[in-house]
Formats: C-alpha cells, structure tokens, sequence
C-alpha cells in the first residue's frame, strides 16, 4: 500500500509540474505578444531569446522569437527561428511571410522575392497581398542598380609561402646526375603574415532580361619575414547577362593583375561565359567557359593561351541545418606561344566538390575538397622526363555573424601537389582569422 501511495503521489506531482510548465509557458507567450502590440521588440526578444534552448521547436514561441528578432535588427537569429515554423508547419504563409522580410533585412533580395511570390500566389486577405506587393516593388526598384561590396582583413601562418619543395639538395639527369643543393628561396619557408581584401560587385539592369554586371576585387598578403614573398591581385570583371525565367546567360571580359614583391608577375586578359539553368528555388545547374591570355612581363617565354570548360550543380537541402552541397568538374590547357618549349604548356582536368551547414544562430561550417591533373607537353631539359603533376586542395573554416553584415571567419587549407620531378613537389599549410564586412 506504501509503494502505491508513493507511486501515487510521484504521479501527481508529475502533473502539477507539467501543468505549471504549461501555465508559465503560456505566460511567456502572452507577454511576448503584448510587448510586440506596444511595439517594444528589443524587450520581447530579450524575453524571448534566454528560453530558446528550452522551446525550440514550439511553433508559437519560434515565431513570436523570429519576429522579435527581425524587428530588433538581429535578422540572421530571426531566419533560424522561422525555419523551424515552417519545418513543422511548411503551409504557415504568415510566417513564410515574415522569414522573406528578414531575408530582405539581411540584402538576400533574390530569397526575399522567391518567399513573398509563394506567399502571394496562396489564398490570402487582399490587405496582405497589398503588402507584399510594395515589398516586391521594393525590392523590384532596388534590383535596378545593386551595389554591393566587402572588406576583409586577417592574420595566420602560413607554413610554405613560396610553394617550394621541402628538400634542399635534389639530382640533376641532365647534368649526369650530378646532385645540386638549392638556394634557401627556392625551398619551403614558413611565415606568419596579414592580409586585407576588398570587392565591388554592380548590376544594372536595362530591362527585365538584359543587365550589365561587373566586379572589382584586390587582395594584399604580407608576409612578417618574407616578404619576397608577398602577393597583390588585382581582378575586374566587365559583361552582360540575359536572363528569362529559369535561364540565365553571361558573358564577360575579365582581368587579373598578379604581383610578386610588388612587380608584376603574370598579367591575364579574357572571356568568360556562362549558361545557368534553375530546376527550382533550390537546384542549379551550370556549363561554364573561359578563354584567357596569360604574359609573364619578365619570362616571355611562359607567355600561353588557357583555355577551360566545366560544368557544376548546387542544391539547397531543406533541414535544420540548411545543408548545401556543390559539385564541378572542367578540363582545360595552356597552350604556350613560343617554339621549342612544350614542357611549359600542359593539359589539365579537375574535380571540386563543398558545402556548408548553419550549426546554430550565427554559426556556418563550411568546406571544399578540389583535386586537379596535369599533364605537360614535352620531356623537361633539366630532368629528361614529361612532368605530370597531381594537386590535391582542402578547405574547412567556420564563419560567426556577430551583427548584420559583420563577420568572423577562421579557416585552415592544405595543398599537397605530387609531381614526379621531386622539385615541384609540395605541401602547404595556411591558417587564417579574419574579420568581414559587408555592404
């Protein structure tokens, strides 16, 4: 009888908690929804946002938190908090509605239109309609010209600057196999160093299928110690792109400007284009080419024509965490200008596949694996053998949005490049922390 008065009273205290839980969890709710009748967001998502962990996956409460958000200038928090509405609840329009207005918060206009069409084609009051047709002239007008740009700036280590060989003594066929030892700057050195980066991008639009694209985009990286070694590279992009339902053409002039200890290095002029094909708001579909010259000012004789064609795939897996996947392929050559130098020009073929998961508010994981073969065209006259080189690239870096258009991001990239003439062949480890502006 003891045990069952017990068990008894387990049971009723089992209730009366839940009860309260319940009781209380109604009146969070409640006073989140009168702090935001009064308009004080900024009080209800300091409400709201300590009992995350706890409600999560409440539909009510993700969406009283994303509105908060939205509306106290934390867009990034509100996205998440939404996608949980619609992971449970996929036919809710108010707050399918409420995620493309953070979506145009945070300058993802292309989001932001794709939502508020879904939401427009539904059954809904004429007064919402209204509203989402200013926004989508909003957003209409703004896409006539968009400017948008970046700023960067970081420091890391980087444990081979000049993509050397680690050896310092290798044979020589030519020379009968005489083994010869390197000069230090031809051997791997490593370096900590800060770099700074920046970008433009335009686009204006003449009409509805027709628009004007270009970029403009430089990068500086400085070693402490060996700065022989630092680099510059200067890129800009000038085309037109057409564009019609699903499809999408651009075709383009771009031009690089690379440097080595501030004198120029290599010097490229060329054409892109692209065709883009959309299955839906979440598939992608590419074939991409690319026609260039490329001058070295001071080794003429490197001077080549390089030439690719590829194609790639991305997909925006719906979920939690958002996962996004892409794949590539291309082939291509360099083929050089001047006689008698095959073993400069090769024949090349690649694969690239990354993604990225959002782990949480303000958390992206993020990584690429890219493998790549050449083949030269001729035996090399130091070494008596055609050089065949197989480059293997890996990237993993996690990103925080600590406010709206403000970034950390920490990332580490491998290269291992195994070529069968031993100088050529390498590894390389680089680091880098870095803070991101966007505007």
């Amino acid at each position: 009888m003891k045990s069952v008065n017990l068990l008894a009273r387990a049971a009723l205290v089992l209730v009366f908690a839940a009860f309260w839980t319940s009781a209380l969890a109604d009146a969070l709710t409640d006073r989140a929804k009168a702090l935001l009748q009064q308009k004080q967001h900024r009080q209800a998502y300091d409400l709201l946002l300590p009992q995350e962990s706890a409600r999560a996956g409440d539909p009510e409460f993700d969406y009283l938190l994303g509105i908060a958000a939205i509306d106290s200038g934390e867009p990034e928090r509100g996205v998440f908090a939404l996608e949980r509405v619609l992971a449970v609840q996929p036919n809710n329009h108010v707050a399918r509605a409420e995620i493309a207005r953070a979506y145009l918060a945070l300058g993802e206009r292309d989001s932001a239109r794709r939502e508020f069409e879904t939401v427009r084609a539904q059954q809904i009051p004429p007064e919402v309609k209204q509203a989402i047709d200013g926004y989508l002239s909003a957003i209409a007008s703004a896409e006539v010209t968009q400017l948008t740009g970046f700023i960067e700036a970081g420091f890391g280590h980087d444990s081979n600057v000049n993509s050397a060989t680690g050896g310092n003594q290798i044979a020589v066929p030519s020379l009968g196999g005489i083994v010869a030892t390197l000069d230090p700057a031809s051997t791997r050195n490593a370096d900590t160093f800060t770099t700074v980066s920046g970008g433009l991008n335009l686009t204006h639009k003449f009409t509805r299928e027709w628009a004007l694209v270009g970029s403009l985009a430089g990068n500086v990286k400085m070693n402490t110690h060996e700065d022989q070694f630092d680099t510059m590279t200067l890129d800009a992009t000038v085309g037109a792109r057409w564009s019609r339902g699903n499809e999408a053409v651009t075709l383009a002039g771009q031009f690089q400007d690379f440097e080595l200890d501030y004198a120029r290095y290599r010097e490229t002029k060329g054409v892109v284009g692209q065709w883009q094909h959309s299955f839906d708001e979440r598939s992608q579909f590419s074939i991409y080419g690319q026609l260039a010259d490329l001058h070295y000012p001071t080794q003429d004789i490197r001077d080549s024509t390089r030439s690719v064609l590829g194609t790639a795939y991305g997909h925006v897996f719906a979920g939690t965490y958002t996962p996004v996947l892409f794949v590539s392929a291309y082939v291509g050559q360099e083929k050089v200008h001047a006689d008698g130098v095959p073993h400069l020009g090769d024949e090349f073929a690649g694969l690239r596949a990354g993604g990225q998961l959002r782990l949480g508010i303000g958390w992206t994981l993020f990584g690429n694996l890219a493998y790549e073969r050449r083949e030269y065209g001729g035996p090399d006259p130091l070494f008596l053998v055609t050089r065949q080189d197989n480059q293997m690239d890996f990237t993993v870096g996690l990103s925080y949005l600590l406010r709206p258009n403000t970034t950390v991001i920490a990332q580490y990239n491998y290269t291992d490049v195994d070529s069968n003439i031993q100088i050529n062949s390498f590894t390389r480890n680089v680091g880098t922390v870095s803070l991101r502006f966007n505007f």
